[in-house]
């Protein structure tokens, strides 16, 4: 009998591996294809990505090249995008676990130098308000002051400074309102609390304690760990971007890291211990304001409350990265996800990506990779190319009739140019964004947008001309047909 049991139990302890090993093998060939699939469909030059389970690494793989042609690999510096925000939402809580700061204490506790115009509101904006997005601060104050490439150890301060005397727009409190400038003033309270810069802060505090050695929050050092530039798109192909590197939104969008740094912070986040008590850090990963049904926005997080599929996640973009974090607690698992690929209009891809993961990891199934779509540069560029027929085809019409409707192309002519001058502003006004923004974010459509700005400038003008041109010819001819009728 006992033969037959230690038999059993041998057998048990030899199978049970080998079938977890099977299913995680079948699950890791099962991502391999749909990222393989999804990476080529939507053209990504790079990415990677890492998986844990059960507090280790199941799944870690790179696809493609940097910008200068280097292989992607575990150690390759992607910048965060939005991913940054939990980071720096962990360095408030590391604060708080010190007792120097309070969530609900009114900012000016620590930025006195700070000021805001409340517009009669009658609350005034706290940590907690920064952290959830609820400050009143709008959106579009907070694209103002992204992406303006400040750098140096006065960044932020600066970029403070260009916030300074902002109108608040709704109660602190009472709406979310998705704005940088949150995470921006957050970074120096934690400058001034601190009394050290943001990026030695998050160095001493944070980074080096859970051992994200190559996790950095400002150009010089990513440019010394080898940090590359990613790719803007044009209508779907990868362009080498510009060196864009906010040193002054590292709070918000510009902390870069590598999928081995990010797995450590994974682990932390499934473990819970290490840097926070367990009350702290159940507040950092707690859902605070919803957003719609089942859907909050904590601290830095943005958390699904579904009964049976709570997570909470984090999406970021730069203008040439995008990177997803997702974490769920209940099934012991999380995984990230960098790309240096971005367009507003692809702004999808990588979410269709994360959700086809996190389907694979949960469910065992390979999803499919919806199709790609530039509709908003086809039908820009339609646009451009059909004012550019019907503004040659008005010229040719202006320039052989005679006589003209002086009056009636006049009009045109000058609302042609009043268009041109108003296009952007409207556009910015529409997309509620400023222009800064839409050149980096939709770098094709901001150029066909120019490109009709430029046509309709120009047909406006040559529109005047020929008028002009045809009124002095008139002109000539009637006073030479008057001096022929005096000679006579």
């Amino acid at each position: 009998m006992k033969k037959i049991v230690l038999s059993i139990l041998l057998f048990t302890l030899c199978v049970s591996p080998i079938s977890v090993i099977a299913v995680s093998n079948n699950q890791a060939e099962l991502i391999k294809e749909f990222m393989d699939n999804a990476i080529e469909e939507y053209n990504i030059p790079g990415a990677s990505l890492v998986i844990i389970k059960d507090g280790d690494i199941v799944l870690q793989e790179n696809w493609g090249v940097q910008s200068n042609g280097s292989p992607v690999t575990n150690d390759t510096l992607f910048t965060l995008g939005s991913v940054s925000k939990p980071l720096t939402s962990l360095g408030i809580m590391k604060l708080v676990e010190q007792k120097i700061i309070d969530l609900d204490q009114t900012i000016n506790t620590y930025i006195p130098s700070f000021t805001y115009k409340r517009n009669g509101h009658e609350n005034k904006i706290t940590i907690r308000h920064l952290l959830t997005h609820t400050s009143g601060i709008s959106s579009y104050e907070g694209l103002k002051i992204a992406e303006l490439n400040l750098r140096g150890k006065d960044a932020i301060n600066d970029a403070v400074q260009k916030l300074n005397n902002v109108e608040l727009n709704h109660e602190p409190g009472e709406v979310h309102q998705y704005s940088a400038a949150n995470y921006l003033l957050l970074g120096k309270i934690i400058e001034n609390v601190s009394n050290q810069s943001f990026t030695e802060f998050m160095n001493h505090e944070i980074f080096s304690k859970l051992g994200m050695n190559q996790t950095v929050s400002n150009y010089k050092s990513a440019s010394e760990l080898g940090y590359q530039p990613g790719f803007q798109s044009w209508f779907g192909k990868p362009i080498q971007s510009e060196n864009i590197y906010d040193d002054s939104g590292a709070p918000y969008g510009y902390i870069s890291s590598t999928s081995n740094d990010m797995a450590k912070y994974i682990q932390f986040l499934i473990k819970g211990e290490g840097l926070l008590s367990k009350q702290n850090f159940e507040t950092y990963i707690f859902p605070q304001i919803s957003r719609k049904e089942d859907m909050y926005y904590g601290l830095g997080w943005r958390i699904s409350t579904k009964e049976k599929d709570s997570y909470f996640f984090h999406g970021g973009e730069t203008p040439d990265s995008r990177s997803e974090l997702l974490i769920n607690s209940e099934k012991n698992y999380g995984f990230l996800l960098l790309t240096n690929k971005n367009n507003i209009s692809e702004v999808l891809q990588t979410t269709y990506m994360k959700e086809g993961i996190k389907a694979i990891i949960e469910n065992g199934k390979l999803p499919e990779s919806p199709k790609v779509s530039h509709q908003m540069q086809w039908m820009t560029l339609f646009g451009t190319i059909i004012l550019a027929l019907l503004s040659v085809w008005n010229l040719v019409v202006l320039k052989r009739k005679s006589p003209i409707r002086e009056k009636l192309w006049l009009v045109v002519g000058l609302t042609s140019i009043i268009c041109s001058i108003a296009l952007i502003p409207v556009l910015t006004y529409i997309f509620g964004a400023p222009w800064h923004t839409i050149n980096y974010y939709a770098p094709d459509t901001a150029f066909l947008i120019k490109c009709l700005v430029g046509l309709l400038v120009l047909n406006g003008f040559l529109l005047l001309s020929i008028i002009i041109l045809k009124k002095k010819k008139r002109n000539f001819l009637e006073k030479k047909v008057h001096e022929e009728e005096t000679i006579s």
